[in-house]
């Protein structure tokens, strides 16, 4: 992926700007990414903190209950459209930007899935695609490193 990547909201009021290469893209299939996208998951891109600021408008935002043990998020929405932006984890070095927001999807290749528990019954699944049940246990290394073998390929 050329850096920067740059996406934003459906209607153009929120834009955003990825100057850092991203550490993983995975979907996942959480109840809560089902709901929020109106579709069978979500697909989150983790970009390190300090390589995503918004360069127009600002994000709206609330607090959500993420499934793994009650960790709290803050998600980013345009106040406009709706569109969500990205999620925000106090703590975490990166934000799980909405991937499905770039302006540029077409190099946009998944290295796995979490939250296959509750994934929808007619799901496929690639057999080299990295698997979870729920959340990834190893604070997503195996994701971040396939990304990065994928990205060297």
């Amino acid at each position: 992926m050329k850096l920067p990547l740059r996406g934003g909201c459906q209607c153009g009021a929120v834009r955003f700007e990825i100057s850092k290469k991203p550490l993983t893209l995975y979907c996942c299939h959480c109840t809560n990414c089902q709901q929020q996208t109106s579709s069978a998951f979500g697909m989150s891109l983790l970009v390190p903190r300090e390589g995503f600021k918004f360069l127009k408008g600002g994000p709206g935002t609330f607090a959500i209950k993420a499934e793994a043990k009650g960790v709290q998020k803050t998600a980013m929405f345009c106040e406009k459209c709706g569109t969500r932006i990205a999620h925000d984890t106090k703590g975490n070095p990166s934000i799980s930007v909405k991937a499905g927001c770039l302006d540029d999807r077409t190099d946009l290749s998944p290295v796995g899935h979490i939250w296959v528990k509750s994934a929808q019954d007619w799901m496929m699944f690639d057999k080299e695609d990295l698997i979870y049940e729920e959340a990834p246990d190893d604070g997503y290394f195996a994701l971040m490193e396939r990304w990065a073998a994928q990205e060297h390929a």
